[in-house]
């Protein structure tokens, strides 16, 4: 069952015909681009199983997962290979947070909370760096203090 955000009582009524509405999650279709997309939306609805029947309420992150979803689509529809949920699977992968992640990427500090959001895309040879990451994630792990590029004892004999 989907968490109940803020103790709300099991059952409310609908805003728009004050039918009893409980908490789950719903098959939405959407279409974008001329293509359907199916996602399952928590929220209070009146019927669960009816997909003709949309009267409900999202309450909270509700509505994240609802923008998430229009934006995977949009980025799936113009063909975008790295979509703001593979971008956060990757970042994950590597242990990163996303201060970190923008850091190690060199991309900056907000740069991938916006990625992740769909509200920026990549750029290219960032694109080449999430790709190098999804095949060798131990590559890109946090960058310490100490770890600043400096030249090892080993390396300034070739140099």
């Amino acid at each position: 069952m989907v968490k109940n955000p803020r103790n709300y009582p099991d059952t409310m009524p609908g805003p728009e015909s004050g039918r009893p509405m409980v908490r789950g999650e719903k098959l939405i279709s959407f279409m974008v681009g001329g293509k359907t997309f199916h996602y399952r939306q928590p929220g209070w609805w009146c019927s669960l199983d009816n997909p003709d029947d949309l009267e409900g309420h999202l309450v909270d992150d509700d509505n994240l997962i609802a923008e998430m979803a229009r934006r995977m689509a949009k980025a799936m529809v113009k063909g975008e290979p790295f979509t703001p949920l593979l971008i956060r699977a990757i970042r994950l992968r590597c242990g990163l947070s996303h201060r970190e992640a923008g850091e190690v990427f060199g991309t900056g500090e907000k740069s991938f909370e916006k990625y992740e959001s769909g509200q920026v895309r990549p750029s290219e040879s960032t694109k080449r760096l999430l790709w190098l990451a999804m095949r060798r994630p131990e590559l890109f792990t946090k960058i310490g203090r100490d770890s600043l590029g400096i030249a090892a004892v080993p390396d300034k004999e070739s140099i």
